[in-house]
Formats: structure tokens, C-alpha cells, sequence
């Protein structure tokens, strides 16, 4: 599929007479700049004849029509095979930025018995520091149902749920090692924190995986600090994630 570069679509609606919802959608190009991608490809995952890759996509598409889910396919792809990759892996797995559940029932399909903690503030995004402006996030975006999450993930095993804001809702597992743990919480005081409550309780061969690297400043300004005097390399993905494999 042929995809026009983000300016030319901007100056397409300006050249046409544009509906209110055609200056919205001009209005997510301008400021929310990955979106006009997602809408038009999701990272597609390429199959290569790969049964598994097919029903993962079977899985996905089901997950989408059940709940809102920011990654893009690939994206959610990392995730899943990351979760697959890391059951040999002593340890627990945890989330932090569940939003509305889509990416913990991607993980809940491939983690077998292990046990997963959710964190979320289930109110939005907390403080939003100078460095995360350059993207327009602000205090409360995200803000989702506790109760519909908890409700989408009722059926799922061993899934326990931390409602407030990381690390202070980390006391219940302080104690616990993790096979792996994925971040999506945006901004770069809560990944500065994240990082710092869950690199050290990593069992060797665990994987951090976080979202919006690449969109989001404050998330690559955290990693890049935290893993500069770090022997692990920091890996960059085709989507807008990075990830690190705990030596």
C-alpha cells in the first residue's frame, strides 16, 4: 500500500473544501503525528506463510473489536512474542499504563500461568513535565473505567490490579522477581520511576518493553539517561517501542 508523507495529506484537506470531521482528522495529523499512520497501515504483521503469525492476527482482530488499543500490530506483535520468548524466565510479569486493557489481554494470551499485575491510575495521565509537552499530553489523558477494565479482564487467571500512581501502588510487589515487564506510561518522571523500581528486580533473560520511545520525548529522555551506564543495549523497534533483554 502506497501511504502519502504526512505533509502532503495536510495539504490535501487544505486544498479540498473539508467537513468538521475532515479538520479534525487534519487536526490529528498536525498534532498527534503517528495516528494518519496507524489509521492507514497498523503496522501490518507480515506472515510469510507462519501459522502462528496468522492466528496471532486472528487474536488481535478480536481484541480490537472488544476494546480500544493504541499500538499498532507489529507493535502488539513485540509484546506477545516477548511474553512468549520469556516463559522460561523465573518471575512475574507486570504492566504499567493498562488504559483500557487491550495490551494485557495480548499478554494474557500468551503467558500461560504466569501471574501479571496491572498498574494504573484508571484517572489519566499524572504530572506532565515541561519535557513531555512537545507532545500534547496533559494531566488526566487516558483516563479510563476501572471498573470495564477490570470487568473485560475478569476472566482471566492470575491477573491482580493496582489502582493509583507507580511506584507508590509497588508495596505488594516489592519482593517479586519479573520474566518481563511492559511500560506505557508516556511521560518521562513516571518511566524514570518505573525504570528505576523495575530494573533491579529483572531476573536475567527478563525484557522491559516500552511504547512511544520514538513518539514521545520524556519516554526516550528516561531510557536513554537510565541505560547510559547500563551493560545492556537499548534496542529500538520498527514500531515506536524500544526494549532491553536484562543481562
Amino acid at each position: 500500500m502506497s501511504i502519502l508523507p504526512k505533509k502532503n495529506l495536510i495539504w490535501a484537506f487544505d486544498t479540498i473544501a473539508p467537513s468538521k470531521y475532515l479538520l479534525k482528522f487534519r487536526k490529528l495529523l498536525l498534532f498527534e503525528p503517528f495516528i494518519g499512520y496507524d489509521i492507514a497501515t497498523r503496522g501490518r504483521i507480515s506472515h510469510y506463510g507462519c501459522s502462528n503469525r496468522k492466528d496471532f492476527s486472528r487474536k488481535l482482530k478480536k481484541i480490537r473489536s472488544e476494546t480500544e488499543l493504541l499500538l499498532e500490530d507489529i507493535e502488539a506483535y513485540h509484546i506477545y512474542m516477548a511474553v512468549k520468548r520469556t516463559q522460561k524466565v523465573p518471575g512475574d510479569i507486570a504492566e504499567v499504563g493498562v488504559y483500557k486493557g487491550g495490551s494485557a489481554k495480548i499478554i494474557c494470551a500468551a503467558k500461560g500461568d504466569k501471574i501479571l499485575h496491572l498498574f494504573d491510575t484508571f484517572e489519566g495521565l499524572p504530572k506532565v513535565d515541561d519535557v513531555d509537552l512537545v507532545w500534547p499530553f496533559y494531566e488526566g489523558k487516558f483516563a479510563t473505567s476501572y471498573e470495564n477494565v477490570k470487568g473485560y479482564l475478569g476472566a482471566e487467571r492470575n491477573v491482580f490490579f493496582y489502582k493509583g500512581i507507580f511506584p507508590e501502588t509497588s508495596d505488594p510487589v516489592k519482593d517479586r522477581l519479573f520474566s518481563l515487564v511492559n511500560l506505557d506510561v508516556d511521560t518521562y518522571e513516571s518511566s524514570k520511576k518505573c525504570l528505576e523500581f523495575f530494573y533491579t528486580r529483572m531476573s536475567p533473560g527478563g525484557i522491559i518493553i516500552s511504547h512511544d520511545y520514538i513518539t514521545a520525548p520524556g519516554v526516550q529522555k528516561a531510557f536513554d539517561e537510565f541505560f547510559s551506564n547500563k551493560p545492556e543495549p537499548l534496542i529500538e523497534t520498527a514500531g515506536s517501542q524500544c526494549f532491553i533483554v536484562k543481562l
